[in-house]
């Protein structure tokens, strides 16, 4: 048994699971996929997602996070006809982005990558063409993958370049690494839709926000008939999102930084339910650290959240546990609604700080044993941290 006087490592938060576990595509239905009720108390419970309604207390106010999925992975071309791979993570500014790219190592400051400017499945860009100049390639710690910032320009045939409808007709959706299909350049067109929620609108991610990809609009409407209010916010999920944690002290882990906004609606709808004693219950860790950052931003602040609402903010927060039994006690959320997450990545550690690392382990145990569907086309948790 870990000590509670012994802070954790990276290692803690391992855990095994059967590779064939993990969700290669989404269930056939979104809202067929099963859930896996935490109450409070720690018992458990197994049902259907679209049971959600049954499953919440009466009146809860939900928090949906209605970022909208990029199109964010680029197969390009150096002059000499190699093929590029390019995965943004960010918007630096304007026309420049950090991305990941692949293979590195015939890559440099100046060189030029070609993009076709219309789809096509030629190995060779012909047509309009897009540009991207390699402006730098970040130095990393020593085991990690350098980034790098690239820059794009289109060519005079444009009459008018619109790089985020271009990104949308030639981009490929970007599925995690551990989704792997027989042939990385054809993925399945359906990915567009399935790795979208029903309720996004704010386009920004470079990965779905996967909690709420469970959701139809008949699980709206039953929620909705139940007294289950529904409100935004928008967080968009940074590429950090795939990036492993490498220090075994968790704490120097340097954390991703996102963008998100809290319209004016949710905080006073947030600020009505906490006042009245309705549960609140965060879509996904998204919602969840938007929330949180927010509030958190608001105490330091010494002003009300009403006055941060509707603004972007950036945060680089950072939920995980000291020691086995710390807990995380939220200033917002009561309840959250999340997939199962990777060990060792951040998204395991901020659970294991909601319910505690012993209590996550022994869920996911028990999820595993059940032959839940793992990740991000995987099933569902709702986890509850008060009675």
């Amino acid at each position: 048994m870990q000590s509670t006087m012994i802070p954790l490592k990276l290692a803690d938060f391992d855990y095994d699971y059967p590779p064939e576990l993990v969700a290669q595509k989404p269930a056939d239905v979104r809202d067929e996929s099963r859930l896996l009720v935490r109450s409070a108390d720690g018992t458990i419970g197994h049902r259907i997602f679209k049971d959600l309604p049954r499953c919440l207390p009466e009146k809860t106010l939900l928090i949906l996070n209605d970022t909208s999925v990029l199109q964010s992975r680029l197969h390009g071309f150096l002059p000499t006809g190699a093929r590029v791979e390019i995965f943004l993570l960010e918007q630096v500014t304007g026309l420049t982005w950090r991305a990941m790219a692949k293979p590195l190592r015939k890559l440099h400051a100046g060189t030029v990558i070609l993009f076709s400017g219309e789809k096509k499945d030629s190995s060779v860009p012909k047509g309009h063409l897009v540009k991207g100049i390699i402006k730098k390639i970040e130095d990393a710690p020593e085991g990690e993958v350098p980034c790098i910032e690239i820059e794009f320009t289109a060519d005079s045939t444009f009459a008018h370049f619109d790089f985020f409808s271009w990104l949308e007709q030639i981009g490929e959706t970007p599925l995690p690494p551990y989704i792997r299909r027989d042939d990385l350049h054809r993925r399945d067109p359906g990915d567009r839709a399935r790795y979208e929620t029903v309720f996004a609108k704010v386009k920004g991610s470079v990965a779905a926000p996967t909690a709420g990809l469970h959701f139809t609009k008949s699980v709206l409407e039953d929620l909705s008939k139940s007294g289950i209010r529904q409100v935004p916010v928008t967080l968009h999920v940074g590429g950090g999102t795939f990036l492993p944690v490498r220090q075994e002290e968790v704490e120097k882990h340097p954390i991703h930084t996102e963008f998100f906004m809290v319209p004016a609606e949710t905080v006073s709808a947030v600020l009505s339910a906490k006042k009245s004693g309705m549960s609140i219950c965060c879509v996904g860790t998204t919602s969840f650290r938007a929330l949180e950052s927010l509030w958190k931003m608001s105490s330091e602040r010494g002003i009300s959240p009403e006055e941060l609402a509707g603004q972007w903010h950036e945060t680089s927060l950072f939920i995980h546990p000291r020691t086995a039994e710390e807990r995380f006690h939220p200033l917002v959320a009561d309840a959250i609604l999340t997939n199962f997450h990777q060990p060792k990545s951040t998204l395991f550690m901020l659970i294991s700080a909601l319910i505690g690392l012993g209590n996550a382990k022994a869920m996911y145990a028990t999820a595993i044993q059940k032959y839940y569907r793992l990740f991000s086309y995987g099933d569902s948790t709702l986890l509850f941290f008060h009675d």
